[in-house]
């Protein structure tokens, strides 16, 4: 079983710069650094991205910087930062709001969309906010364009493996996952599921047999608030299965505990925090409870649950083996 904690008291959240854009699934093309503010509190730009999509990371992005939403609608992403999840993500408090407008425009011959973001204060308060995020949340919402798939996994038409090679799949094998979204415990509940998807192709005998960008369900198996006595929340993501391109389901196994801080004091010492490809180790310290978070776009890992076979479209076979 594989076993990775992501606790939220570690977490120095990631604004990326990206370097490069895939058409279809993860391809990293992205420098990873520390989130914070900076720059002009209003900047455009355009995001190689169908609306909904580019609609999509920028409210994750927006959330990676603290802010929970009021306004998520097809062109308009509006919010203001919290400080329960500034607090969570160990960011610079502030008096922030954060709003995105987006246009659906076609750059050198590209369709995506243009992209506003500005800061301002909360509240509808006049002068100048006390950090400015808007380049940030560009920044983070283009890498997320490049690291994720640009079609929703759970909406892809079925891809038939007629022909194709069957494929035995050995127990164990390691697959690299990431997070869909961007995910609070507050937005959490028992039993929900939690999609994440294939970071990278898994290759057998040269054969792609799980394309990048496969769709991966995981489910909530518990979650808690912040209790009394400064008890941080808890859950458990547990890892489910993928889907192939034809609709086969591959098992998996792999769990993910959440916990913020204070929880379990008496237990954890240390924990493992993996976001992207940085792991952080961090001494859990006594204090208030908090809540956790996952940013879209964090790397796990889960693994093949048992030996299994499945067809693999000859598309995805080596040359040698198309004949």
């Amino acid at each position: 079983m594989i076993s990775g904690r992501v606790v939220n008291t570690s977490i120095k959240c990631l604004a990326i710069i990206c370097t490069a854009v895939s058409a279809y699934a993860a391809t990293p093309a992205c420098v990873p650094q520390e989130i914070s503010p900076g720059g002009e509190p209003v900047v455009t730009r355009f995001i190689p991205a169908p609306l909904p999509r580019a609609r999509e990371v920028i409210a994750d992005a927006m959330q990676a910087t603290g802010v929970l939403l009021f306004k998520n609608t097809e062109q308009s992403v509006e919010g203001e930062r919290a400080l329960e999840r500034v607090n969570v993500l160990r960011l610079p408090k502030g008096d922030e709001a954060i709003h995105a407008k987006l246009t659906p425009i076609v750059q050198d011959g590209k369709a995506g969309a243009q992209v506003r973001v500005e800061t301002l204060r909360r509240g509808n308060k006049k002068g100048t906010p006390k950090h400015a995020w808007s380049t940030t949340v560009l920044d983070q919402a283009a890498c997320l364009v490049s690291l994720l798939s640009l079609d929703d996994p759970l909406q892809r038409p079925r891809i038939s493996p007629a022909e194709g090679a069957e494929i035995p799949v050995a127990d164990s094998i390691a697959v690299p996952v990431r997070s869909r979204h961007f995910f609070f415990n507050t937005d959490l509940k028992t039993n929900q599921i939690v999609p994440f998807e294939t970071a990278e192709d898994v290759a057998i005998n040269e054969s792609i047999v799980i394309p990048a960008g496969s769709l991966v369900t995981a489910s909530m198996e518990e979650v808690s608030d912040i209790g009394e006595f400064g008890r941080g929340a808890k859950g458990q993501i547990r890892f489910k299965y993928l889907v192939l391109p034809d609709g086969a389901r591959l098992a998996l196994r792999g769990i993910v505990d959440l916990r913020g801080k204070g929880a379990d004091l008496n237990k954890l010492e240390k924990t493992l925090l993996v976001v992207g490809s940085v792991a952080t180790r961090t001494d859990l310290a006594s204090g208030t409870g908090s809540g956790f978070a996952v940013p879209a776009g964090t790397l796990f890992q889960a693994e093949v649950d048992g030996e299994q076979k499945f067809r693999v479209s000859r598309a995805t076979l080596p040359m040698k083996d198309q004949n």
